[in-house]
């Protein structure tokens, strides 16, 4: 279990991961309400990728089960989010779908590795009001 949430969060932050200079996404501007405000933390996690904000990824966008998991030895969330930030060196990120029931919600992310576009499903859950990014699923839908 512990190295499937390692693995999540890996891959969301690879999800984010871009070159300097490129532009993000502005997905919330198409939803509205609850739906506009997951799109938004998929923004952020792409802007936040693109700026090198591991940190901000760890501290701010995941739900702390899954920066917690990333605790390794004497390396922490930021560590294992700056690496895969780090290797990756271009993304495009395109939010197709939200759906939210209660305090979670998923969003069907599109995104580009290697020339490749992908879909993928990030999960959520609302701690204290805010949305948080609590797991993904792979593969294509």
């Amino acid at each position: 279990m512990r190295s499937a949430v390692i693995a999540l969060a890996a891959a969301a932050a690879v999800l984010a991961a871009g070159c300097a200079g490129q532009q993000t996404s502005n997905n919330a501007d198409d939803f509205s309400g609850e739906e506009k405000a997951v799109a938004q933390v998929v923004d952020d996690l792409a802007e936040a990728g693109m700026k090198g904000e591991a940190g901000d990824i760890c501290n701010t966008l995941f739900t702390a089960e899954v920066a917690d998991a990333l605790n390794q030895g004497n390396r922490n969330c930021q560590d294992a989010v700056d690496d895969q930030l780090q290797d990756a060196s271009s993304f495009e990120l395109d939010v197709l779908e939200v759906d939210v029931s209660g305090d979670t919600a998923t969003a069907v992310v599109r995104s580009e590795f290697d020339g490749t576009k992908e879909d993928r499903t990030l999960t959520f859950q609302k701690v204290n009001g805010t949305w948080r990014i609590a797991g993904l699923d792979g593969g294509d839908r």
